[in-house]
């Protein structure tokens, strides 16, 4: 499930145990999910982009020249 950046959806997810990893692309981006699921970790992905408060100015050329296919990695212990 892709989930909206915004800093609600942030705050929900600080306080559902969830822990911001990263922010990337493909073909890194499916990789690090399948290594997080391989060692026992819930992993959820938030859209990311140029222009969200989500990032620093300086975040953003990298953002443009890679298009809107960035997403920030969560993840979390799953509950046994």
């Amino acid at each position: 499930m892709l989930l909206k950046n915004n800093s609600k959806t942030a705050e929900k997810l600080l306080a559902g145990g969830w822990e911001k990893q990263f922010t990337r692309g493909e073909p890194r981006l499916s990789e690090m999910v399948d290594l997080f699921e391989s060692i026992g970790r819930e992993v959820q992905l938030q859209s990311a982009g140029p222009g969200e408060n989500y990032f620093r100015k300086e975040c953003e050329s990298c953002f443009v020249s890679c298009g809107n296919d960035q997403k920030t990695i969560w993840t979390r212990v799953k509950n046994k």
